[in-house]
């Protein structure tokens, strides 16, 4: 698994070496470690160079912690700007990012040891494991808090992308059905879905109504059980509009209004459709609005 997208932020890699320095300064203050200088030193040293070094501990105990948090804002901090720079075009992975990470503690606490073992007089390998066991210890808390709120907001942002996404969809779903019109029976049940552009009328027989249209070309008919007045409300605000106390047409689909000795007829616009007649109580609205569509 690829590391949360938040370490490599330049913010969150701020915060969190001023996070690490700030626990191991805190940490410092309460527990004061002394690095295995201790009153066992004195006794076994004859008050020799053990009670020296203690003295010289507790005496400069401030000038100690403050260099030790600078190595380690340093070494932190030179560690984070090379993977940074490193893993800009290719992301590593749980288990690299974790080896980093041990390497970034073990190596600043070579450093810390370095340090110490040549401001206290205290020899570099003997005193090295105490170092390493006190600096992971610490260092396992801000380093574990902060992949857990990596984790955290990384997951954060995932939802929120892939709830965006989800808006997205629905809006171009509603943007695709806003013309699609549902043609329901009788019962209510959904027996048709067409999109409004392709009916090219509406008729009615008795208890059943007919639905002219388009389907990959061609022309197309069905009927099922409804009236003209149970789909009334569904042809609202579409382009279909009563022409006849019979039929519903399509205001795109006609070629032109035809007014003749036997009355006015709407002409289609597409080959194999008959005309279809537009009755005198309709004819006003039906020219109004095919002169608005037109």
């Amino acid at each position: 698994m690829r590391i949360p997208k938040t370490v490599y932020s330049i913010k969150s890699t701020i915060l969190f070496v001023a996070g690490l320095v700030l626990f191991t300064l805190f940490f410092a203050i309460i527990y004061t470690p002394n690095y295995g200088l201790s009153e066992e030193v004195i006794s076994l040293s004859d008050m020799g160079e053990g009670e020296q070094a203690v003295a010289q501990w507790y005496r400069h105990e401030t000038m100690c912690l403050s260099i030790t948090c600078a190595i380690i804002l340093t070494a932190t901090t030179l560690s984070r700007v090379i993977l940074l720079l490193t893993t800009r075009t290719a992301r590593i992975r749980e288990w690299e990012y974790l080896l980093w990470q041990l390497v970034e503690v073990v190596a600043t606490a070579l450093f810390t040891n370095l340090f110490l073992s040549l401001y206290l007089h205290l020899g570099y390998f003997p005193n090295l494991p105490r170092v390493l066991l006190i600096y992971i210890s610490v260092a396992v808390y801000p380093y574990t808090f902060y992949w857990l709120l990596s984790e955290r907001i990384d997951r954060d942002l995932r939802i929120a992308e892939a709830q965006r996404t989800i808006l997205r969809l629905r809006h171009s779903e509603e943007r695709e059905e806003k013309g699609m019109m549902r043609f329901v029976d009788d019962k209510g049940n959904i027996k048709l879905v067409v999109g409004s552009e392709h009916i090219i009328s509406i008729e009615a027989a008795g208890n059943y109504v007919t639905i002219l249209h388009i389907s990959g070309g061609r022309l197309m008919r069905y009927s099922l059980r409804n009236t003209l007045k149970g789909i009334e409300e569904l042809c609202a605000g579409s382009p279909l509009v009563r022409c006849h106390r019979s039929y519903y047409i399509n205001l795109s689909k006609v070629k032109l209004l035809r007014k003749t000795p036997e009355g006015i007829f709407a002409e289609i616009d597409f080959e194999g459709v008959g005309d279809i007649p537009v009755s005198k109580s309709y004819a006003t609205e039906v020219m109004a609005r095919f002169s608005e569509h037109k």
